[in-house]
């Protein structure tokens, strides 16, 4: 599992490290091809085999893609002399007689993905061989792009490209989540919490156009949900599943059915307006972002400078402070409500926490299962495992059919 874990504030933690592998194989499945299918079929179900494997035998292609021995034999030619694939001797004899069978590599170089975050706080990028293995990562406060996001996030992404130098293949797309709505046929950005001036920032267009590559943007809670389902999440190879994002913002990202829920006007999930369940006319960012819980803790006469964001007010709870504690079940019992509607709502197989205060889960678990209970058939409810990673690796995983389309045109002239 990915190592880094979130900051209960709501705060940016590192970017991931490098060496990491995403996968998500129940996210696309593998093609189901014979000898009766078409050439470039048959070569790319080669290559989806060889970019999940780290090194396969022939016999080992023809049993994964039902293609016969001769015609993995043939296809495998084409490919080396394409260069997509490269052959080394294995170090051991097949059934330990006779010489040692050839095993074949995908050549992970060939090209590479990179994922966006663009927090409120802070803009994380990653780039990762085609083969989903990153190979580096940098970060950067967003307030020193965000007047100029576009522009911002292109000198960062390449900058890194460069540092990398070979390592780094031609870019195939990029994955970007970011905090604000993003119109699915437009991409223009819309109502963001913070950032006010990105409102209707044409941002796909403006980043496709200066890195002359496809570019996928979602709203971040989206790709965390997406990242929650693959080998590296909570919960991977969930066919349903509810996220609750709660740290700076409060956001929902739903996969339902194996498909990600998005809405017409890709707002889906944008949950800190909803009403708060007070009646006094708040909404859930009124009462419960760490912004207004530290507020409150200062009007309710809590320590002089004690609390100042999410992170403070539940060391402060743990450390027995009243004041604190009775925050934070206040807290507790108003994301609680919001599980509760969602998974009514979705009926979802799994649900989990995400977002900053999935770190302090043990402070809100009990009021979370003590609302589910109420459920028949409560859905299963955790902490995510992902911390801040979870929206670069989401995606990387909504860049990666960006990869399958540049190696069919590169299988096209073989």
């Amino acid at each position: 599992m990915i190592a880094a874990k979130a900051s209960p504030s709501g705060g940016d933690g590192g970017a991931l490290s490098s060496g990491v592998r995403i996968q998500a194989r129940q996210l696309s499945p593998a093609p189901r091809l014979s000898t009766a299918s078409g050439r470039q079929e048959n070569l790319l179900a080669l290559l989806h085999e060889l970019r999940q494997a780290d090194a396969v035998t022939r016999a080992d292609l023809a049993r994964l893609t039902g293609l016969a021995f001769p015609t993995v034999h043939r296809l495998l030619a084409a490919l080396l002399d394409g260069r997509l694939v490269v052959a080394e001797p294995a170090t051991r004899a097949t059934g330990g007689l006779g010489r040692p069978a050839t095993l074949y590599r995908f050549d992970r170089s060939v090209a590479s993905v990179a994922a966006v975050d663009v927090g409120n706080e802070t803009t994380r990028v990653a780039v990762a061989a085609s083969n989903g293995t990153i190979i580096g990562s940098v970060s950067r406060p967003t307030p020193e792009i965000a007047e100029d996001l576009a522009p911002g996030v292109v000198t960062l992404l390449q900058s890194l490209i460069a540092s990398l130098q070979r390592a780094a293949g031609p870019l195939a797309g990029v994955g970007i989540g970011i905090s604000a709505s993003v119109d699915p046929a437009s991409g223009r950005l819309a109502r963001p919490p913070i950032h006010r001036g990105w409102d209707g920032l044409p941002l796909r267009s403006l980043l496709e156009e200066r890195l002359g590559c496809p570019v996928v943007i979602e709203q971040d809670d989206h790709l965390s949900a997406l990242a929650e389902l693959s080998d590296r999440g909570t919960v991977p190879g969930t066919s349903s599943l509810v996220v609750v994002n709660y740290g700076r913002g409060i956001g929902a990202g739903v996969v339902i059915d194996g498909a990600l829920v998005r809405g017409a006007r890709g707002r889906a999930g944008r949950i800190a307006q909803w009403p708060a369940s007070d009646q006094r006319g708040s909404t859930l960012g009124d009462e419960l972002l760490p912004d207004a819980l530290a507020a409150a803790y200062r009007a309710q006469g809590g320590r002089s400078g004690e609390v100042v964001d999410g992170a403070t007010l539940c060391e402060q709870a743990r450390a027995g402070d009243p004041v604190a504690r009775a925050l934070v079940d206040r807290a507790a019992r108003g994301i609680a409500d919001v599980f509760l509607r969602l998974a009514v709502m979705f009926d979802p197989e799994h649900m989990v926490m995400g977002g900053g205060f999935a770190a302090s889960f043990d402070l809100f678990d009990h009021e979370l299962m003590h609302v589910m209970s109420a459920l028949p058939d409560p859905p299963a409810l955790t902490a995510s495992v992902m911390g801040s990673d979870a929206v670069l690796v989401g995606g990387l995983i909504a860049a990666d059919p960006f990869v399958e389309k540049w190696l069919a045109n590169r299988v096209s002239a073989l």
